[in-house]
């Protein structure tokens, strides 16, 4: 986490609506669960679980007004999906809080002038599409398309225009970015090989790997690996080495043929700066906003991607964050650098659950957690370059970025905490199975500021301990109008030995194992002069003894005669649900 500033909580922007709230953003939670005071009376002051909404409405909820026209405008504002009601007749779309968005009224007009507003160089050859793509009647961004053509496909070229479209013979036009004179080729990534032996933390891992055959890694089953396809670019503007296909999504594979066909058009009509997404016969406003909310939370590396679709009729708009393809070329290079840097400290390491540590570690320590959904906070962009604030959704984004260039099946998961606030998430395979990875929840409110601060209570833990506990309305959002939108089932998540306490030995079956291991863990800490003293126990009862007022006076007593830097100590209360992490925070004068 960075430190230009104490992390307060703030009330984060309500989900703008008049129809209906659809949220996968999250409010922070505060970091003080309790300080021992020096005497001998404890006080223990109970956390909140994190959030990153407060679930009200701008306009009046409850109750929220019923739909009564059928053109939906659904905002995104970073995280968070809401909707706008507007007129059919008039087609126009109002996005809030962006100006640069085209409206139907604007590119009707666009589409309906005398002449053709470009020239025509004639050729003649043969090319490649090289993404899923529509050829438009005109050479112009917004047109009506005509056919979709997919990656492998060849077509015949008899122009290019001075509007960047090259004209096919068949009729219609293709923009030059989903071009290309050669064959494009699909991979599937390789598995892992052995990096050279770890040198520093993280230390080996242990725990109930599964192991395959041959003595490695299990993979997840092939229809969940990760594919490549050769080069990945957007045109000019190009994603690095980043190059996973849409299809090899996870959250992709969920849908049905239809709902994979519009997801489709909205990617390809964001990589081209396209307004306009033609949308499937049959698909409700529901099926929509659904399709929509996936592509936003799957497709990290889209961070110009803006927050709003307008559905009505047979098309639907879309908008974005920026169009200057110069400016996005710079925050690209931006975000290949940062990220080689990440990977390249990962590479040193074998083994996912170290690799996955790398990743958390650095998500955590350049964020600083915002509640504002202002900018580029739930992009990848924020959250690989520490260049501005970060919400939930950019921690969960930027670690399956991070995961898709190294080849771990990962995807993002929104629902609420407790009190009904939203937040996401991720679930990675990890050597033996599916696991929840919460970034988030690794960089907590520190009032004491400390910038090498990360707790690991959700570092790969199974849906059973935070299920219905921690986290609740798993991938399920609720609209306005009450109806429940389910974006998909994620991997479940069964399995522990892959986890932060079990991977590096800290976890404890009995009160008196524990006790000694955080008498270790104190001493450990203090020498380095670090903060956070966490293990895990396997009993409640044993949690419960472990952070009473009788210990925690015991542990302060302790930790303040191993240095008289030593000021006290705190008592982390808000992670317990099925984790059972005994912690404490070391408070330094």
């Amino acid at each position: 986490m960075r430190t230009k500033r104490s992390k307060t909580p703030r009330s984060l922007i309500a989900l703008a609506a008049a129809v209906a709230v659809l949220a996968t953003g999250c409010k922070k939670m505060s970091e003080d669960g309790g300080t021992i005071p020096p005497v001998e009376l404890m006080t223990t002051v109970a956390e909140t679980e994190p959030s990153e909404t407060e679930a009200t409405d701008t306009d009046t909820m409850p109750p929220l007004p019923t739909e009564t026209t059928t053109t939906t405008t659904f905002t995104i504002p970073e995280t968070e999906f809401s909707e706008t009601e507007e007129t059919e007749e008039t087609r126009e779309t109002e996005y809030t809080p962006y100006s640069e968005t085209v409206t139907y009224e604007q590119e009707e007009t666009q589409l309906t002038l005398e002449g053709n507003p470009w020239s025509e160089t004639e050729m003649s050859k043969v090319m490649y599409v090289t993404e899923n793509c529509y050829s438009r009647e005109r050479a112009v961004i917004g047109s009506t398309p005509i056919s979709q053509h997919y990656p492998g496909d060849t077509v015949e070229i008899t122009a290019l225009t001075d509007t960047g479209y090259y004209k096919l013979a068949t009729g219609g036009f293709i923009h030059s970015d989903y071009l290309s004179e050669e064959k494009p080729v699909t991979t599937t990534a390789a598995p892992e090989t052995e990096a050279p032996p770890e040198t520093t933390a993280p230390p080996a891992v242990t725990g109930e790997l599964v192991t395959d055959s041959s003595g490695g890694e299990e993979q997840p089953p092939a229809e969940t690996a990760a594919t490549t396809s050769a080069g990945g670019g957007i045109g000019d503007i190009g994603t690095g080495k980043y190059s996973v296909v849409s299809s090899s999504r996870y959250a992709y594979k969920q849908l049905s043929a239809t709902e994979q066909k519009l997801y489709n058009n909205i990617v390809s009509s964001v990589k081209s700066f396209n307004n306009v997404v033609e949308v499937p016969e049959g698909m409700s406003k529901d099926d929509i906003i659904k399709v929509y909310a996936i592509v936003y939370n799957s497709e990290p590396q889209l961070f110009w991607m803006g927050s709003s679709i307008s559905a009505g009729g047979a098309f639907a708009t879309i908008n974005y964050k920026t169009t200057d393809r110069n400016e996005i070329r710079a925050m690209q290079k931006e975000v290949d650098a940062a990220a080689a840097n990440i990977l390249n400290k990962a590479a040193n390491y074998s083994g996912t659950v170290s690799k996955l540590k790398v990743f958390f570690d650095a998500i955590v320590l350049q964020s600083e957690f915002s509640t504002s959904d202002t900018g580029y906070n739930s992009t990848v962009y924020n959250g690989l370059t520490g260049k501005g604030e970060l919400q939930c959704a950019g921690y969960a984004k930027t670690m399956q970025y991070l995961c898709d260039m190294a080849g771990i099946d990962c995807c993002v998961v929104v629902g609420t905490n407790s009190e009904g606030n939203s937040h996401a998430w991720n679930v990675v395979y990890c050597q033996n199975g599916y696991y929840n990875l919460d970034s988030t929840w690794g960089d907590p409110l520190s009032s004491y500021a400390k910038s090498d601060y990360i707790q690991y209570e959700f570092f790969l833990v199974p849906d059973a301990w935070i299920h219905n506990k921690t986290h609740f309305n798993v991938n399920t959002m609720t609209r306005g109008n009450g109806n429940k939108v389910h974006l998909f089932d994620p991997p479940a998540c069964t399995k522990e030995g892959c986890n932060y306490f079990a991977a590096y030995n800290k976890v404890y079956s009995t009160k008196e194992e524990a006790e000694k291991a955080l008498y270790a863990e104190f001493d450990a800490q203090i020498a380095a002069g670090k903060t956070v003293v966490e293990v895990r126990v396997t009993d409640k009862s044993i949690y419960d003894t472990l952070m009473s007022n009788d210990y925690a006076k015991t542990f302060q007593k302790y930790a303040k005669a191993k240095s008289s830097k030593v000021s006290g100590l705190k008592l982390k209360t808000a992670y317990s649900g099925g984790v059972q992490v005994v912690h404490y925070d070391i408070l330094y004068n």
